[in-house]
């Protein structure tokens, strides 16, 4: 009989040698050729997995955020509010291997999806999943007074995407300073601000 081929588990170890590619050696090195031979694939055999490298680029940058989305849904469990929150806020950042590879690839994305509507369509939709999650988890921290009811969500999201988005950069440009132990702290100290943010003073109209 022949061989049953997974399809979908080919496409992923396509796109897995994708990212392995341009972690090492950014976009420029992406070729469609040594996308194949990284695969171990024979030239010309990815066609039978994507139409073209476009198609290729766009599901390689969408797995990236899937991958930090499925194992916050893990890590989550039965978590909620400023708790959840964070678990989604340590999958984004580089601290370990895996995820350091996951920075870089996705930087590398950023730097082209600022020219290619598709690719910018990718990380939209993305950070708009995200800023839902954050709203949600926020209005339940706010539903159990975990924060004070005067908490501004919009900016709290906005603060805390980033501040992610922001801590999957440094580190690659200066891991001395930003080392896995900083970003955590970082990230908790920030939490620990919203969890205790007052409301704005009221101003006093001069005598």
């Amino acid at each position: 009989m022949p061989k049953q081929v997974d399809h979908e588990q080919r496409r992923i170890e396509i796109v897995e040698a994708t990212w392995r590619i341009i972690a090492r050696g950014g976009f420029a090195a992406a070729t469609m050729r040594e996308i194949a031979a990284e695969a171990g694939f024979a030239n010309g055999g990815l066609k039978h997995y994507f139409v073209n490298k476009d198609e290729l680029l766009v599901a390689a940058f969408q797995r990236t955020f899937y991958r930090i989305n499925e194992r916050a849904a893990l890590a989550t469990g039965e978590r909620t509010g400023l708790a959840a929150i964070r678990v989604l806020c340590m999958e984004m950042l580089p601290l370990d291997r895996e995820r350091q590879v996951e920075s870089r690839v996705a930087v590398a994305f950023w730097d082209r999806a600022a020219s290619n509507p598709v690719l910018m369509k990718v990380h939209a939709d993305s950070h708009a999943i995200w800023r839902h999650f954050f709203e949600q988890h926020l209005e339940l921290a706010r539903s159990t007074g975990e924060i004070r009811e005067e908490v501004a969500t919009a900016l709290v999201v906005d603060e805390l995407l980033w501040l992610t988005t922001g801590l999957q950069v440094v580190p690659l440009l200066d891991p001395r300073t930003t080392s896995p132990i900083n970003q955590v702290r970082i990230v908790d100290t920030v939490l620990d601000r919203i969890r205790h943010l007052q409301p704005d003073p009221v101003a006093v109209p001069a005598g």
